[in-house]
């Protein structure tokens, strides 16, 4: 089912039951998200996708008002229990006893915002992706209002400054910058620690949320060194962001006599981004003779199209199987397809421990054919659908794993994929380079001269 009403107080459940492009599901769901997905990216989703495998709306988390915080755990706690896919770990970890102990934090918080922390503690013991409990003071929880409540690709927006970060002891480390985006901008990059905001403590949401000011001084921590930079956020939804990155990190690189197209694609969860994938490799790299094709960070949701403008059919593409928690399982083929002008060139992948879900399929189909070479880390291993449930009076958003997917009967999730080539670029320190792309370029020029 799929309710789409957007009003205070009002849950957005949307079902894939009524997906049309698998064989048992209907029309009434991509008619809706028709204008945000393209055709075989709303199935593929794995990345920050709603994919509800139930026949009923939740409306037994619907409440109007304030709602206390043990309230909103009762609910929460019923959700994730009920549809939590993995039937064996749900009864050793959502036991009466883990229940007591939860709902006696939940009675020390003063609101859900300081619970999640702890929510988030007990699923991640559960070593499982695409599980995770969002409120609105996370900048993902605006990535999900995108793509499945107003279903807008820069809808709603919030101040945002262009990256990724890992929170480690209280600090945010650096993981990943958007190509052309404030950080980018102002030379921050992957290992930095931002220390502080206007001598404040730092975060990525509410720093920028909060008090509404044009600049904001950031003091970094380069490798023991401080230094402060000054940056003006942007007011864009992050999915839109991602999008606008993929056309910013396009360009050409000269090897030699050689020209090298690079493009990192960031996410697939958005009609809007494959758009903008396609125009680059169609426009910008029609002359190129090799391709870098960035796949690092960002989200998944990317899935067939995004590797068709590299392939002249769809004959040795990956086959994929869904199990659901009944123990269900079902086969899918990828639907025959033709390209008239694909590039065949040289083509080298960088992947790393951000590459997840969707982009993970791509890398296993990259690998698998041996049409690239892998350059990098090891993918993350996040390879599963997930259950959401927004509740938009309360702002927050449960997402749970609800079905396994696997490739070609081989298993992602937990697994990830192996590059060829394997380029360590750690965050225990910032570099003035970065040493999985270097690589790629020695990689390429090796093709193209042996080509």
């Amino acid at each position: 089912m799929l309710n789409t009403s957007t009003n205070k107080g009002r849950l957005i459940t949307l079902n894939a039951s009524s997906i049309k492009l698998l064989p048992w599901l209907g029309n009434t769901f991509i008619d809706a998200l028709s204008p945000v997905f393209s055709a075989t990216s709303l199935i593929f989703f794995l990345t920050y996708t709603i994919n509800c495998l139930g026949n009923e709306t939740d409306s037994a988390i619907q409440k109007p008002g304030q709602e206390s915080v043990v309230e909103s755990f009762d609910k929460i706690w019923l959700k994730a229990n009920e549809y939590y896919y993995s039937e064996s770990l749900r009864k050793r970890q959502f036991t009466d006893e883990k229940y007591l102990q939860l709902k006696a934090q939940a009675k020390q918080k003063n609101n859900i915002h300081e619970f999640s922390p702890v929510f988030n503690e007990f699923l991640k013991s559960l070593n499982v992706s695409h599980t995770q409990f969002y409120t609105s003071n996370d900048i993902d929880f605006y990535f999900f209002r995108s793509l499945f409540s107003t279903r807008e690709i820069n809808k709603p927006k919030v101040f945002h400054i262009g990256g990724q970060f890992k929170q480690v002891n209280n600090q945010y480390i650096v993981r990943e910058v958007l190509d052309g985006y404030p950080l980018d901008q102002a030379g921050i990059r992957r290992g930095d620690i931002i220390e502080n905001v206007d001598d404040g403590e730092f975060h990525p949401y509410l720093s920028f949320n909060q008090t509404i000011k044009p600049h904001y001084r950031l003091r970094i921590n380069r490798n023991g060194r401080q230094f402060v930079k000054s940056i003006s956020p942007v007011f864009e939804n992050p999915s839109y962001s991602f999008a606008q990155s993929v056309k910013h990190s396009a360009k050409i690189i000269k090897l030699n006599d050689k020209r090298v197209g690079y493009v990192r694609l960031w996410t697939g969860v958005h009609a809007d981004v494959l758009q903008s994938f396609t125009q680059v490799i169609k426009t910008q790299f029609e002359s190129v003779d090799g391709i870098i094709l960035d796949l690092r960070g960002g989200y998944g949701g990317a899935w067939y199209e995004y590797i068709d403008p590299f392939f002249t059919n769809r004959q040795a593409y990956f086959n994929y199987s869904v199990i659901d928690k009944a123990g269900n399982r079902k086969q899918y083929t990828a639907e025959d397809k033709n390209n008239p002008s694909p590039f065949l060139g040289p083509m080298v992948v960088l992947i790393n421990e951000g590459v997840r879900s969707g982009k993970e399929a791509l890398s296993y189909q990259f690998k698998k054919t041996n049409r690239a070479l892998l350059v990098g880390e090891k993918t993350m291993g996040a390879f599963v659908a997930g259950r959401g449930i927004f509740n938009e009076e309360q702002d927050y958003f449960l997402y749970l794993a609800t079905a396994e997917y696997f490739v070609d009967d081989i298993k992602i999730e937990g697994v990830g994929i192996k590059p060829h080539v394997a380029v360590a670029y750690p965050l225990s320190k910032s570099l003035n380079h970065d040493p999985q792309l270097n690589r790629a370029l020695v990689e390429i020029s090796k093709l193209l001269n042996d080509k």
